[in-house]
């Protein structure tokens, strides 16, 4: 099945899976594409600036819906695709190479979401909590913006961190016929990383795995 297609065109189950890739200070601020994928959307969330160190992220519930965030939605092989950076103390912007109109944490101007809130607050409508845009025009063929795996999407002025939120195949636990007292689940999406790993550019995060192998 090609990357590009639309959604998941199998019948193979699938299931939402997360990573949370943390930047401390001093590691690299760019952030590269994991996989080849289409980037149909982004929203832009105005928001708090709060530090995401692992103590603030263990003490404060909510601290990646609080902060400013810029929401990649979109599409890969298997479904659905987000790829989400964070804004954190002392980071002045979050910058999008394919995205020339995002303005992220400007002190001198509001940003669109910014100017979203206010024009909803005037008005008394209900605000989405956004500013949306989408990337149709950069491929009609595709309806959005397409990345290969490892291309470099953006980067941040300091450290701060990168949810990504995906779809990808379930997996199965194998019947009694097939012996399930021997084997793990079949399939499915398996990691290569564990909690509180150092990860660095280039270094594969997980992978799927068919029934076939």
């Amino acid at each position: 099945k090609s990357w590009w297609s639309s959604g998941n065109e199998s019948e193979e189950p699938t299931a939402l899976y997360y990573c949370v890739v943390y930047l401390a200070p001093g590691d690299y601020h760019r952030f590269h594409s994991p996989v080849s994928w289409v980037v149909e959307s982004r929203r832009h969330f105005a928001g708090e600036l709060y530090s995401v160190s692992p103590y603030l992220q263990r003490t404060l519930p909510g601290l990646f819906t609080l902060n400013e965030r810029v929401v990649l939605l979109g599409r890969w092989k298997y479904g659905f695709f987000s790829y989400t950076p964070v804004g954190a103390t002392n980071v002045g912007s979050i910058v999008v190479n394919f995205d020339r109109e995002l303005r992220t944490n400007s002190l001198l101007t509001d940003t669109r979401a910014d100017r979203a809130a206010e024009k909803a607050a005037e008005s008394g409508e209900p605000y989405s909590g956004y500013a949306e845009a989408t990337y149709t025009a950069a491929s009609r063929v595709l309806g959005g913006h397409p990345l290969q795996r490892g291309e470099e999407m953006g980067g941040f002025q300091l450290g701060s961190t990168i949810v990504m939120v995906f779809e990808g195949p379930k997996g199965r636990r194998p019947t009694f016929d097939e012996g399930f007292m021997d084997q793990g689940r079949r399939g499915g999406w398996k990691w290569c990383i564990e909690k509180g790993m150092q990860v660095k550019v280039g270094e594969k995060l997980g992978y799927a795995v068919t029934e076939e192998g």
